[in-house]
């Protein structure tokens, strides 16, 4: 099982559980592109997960990394760095 971060715009992000983590997929009916991960993060009880990052594919690179930044701190899952 994989941690997905959504991050649908500069307001909007969900987290949810998925089985695979495709490159492209539809989630509540628009297209999401892997844009990060999967990659191991260790929460602060010590529990390992892997995160994957998926992003409408509107978005480019530049605003990937901007909206990435801005949500990475309200939402812990973002937390890849240890």
């Amino acid at each position: 099982m994989f941690t997905i971060v959504v991050i649908w715009d500069a307001d909007n992000a969900e987290v949810t559980q998925w089985d695979e983590t495709p490159w492209v997929t539809t989630w509540k009916d628009r297209e999401v592109s892997l844009r990060a991960g999967p990659r191991e993060r260790i929460d602060a009880n010590g529990v390992s997960s892997q995160v994957a990052v998926y992003l409408p594919d509107e978005f480019n690179e530049e605003e990937f990394q901007e909206l990435f930044a801005a949500h990475e701190k309200r939402i812990p899952e973002l937390h890849l760095h240890g």
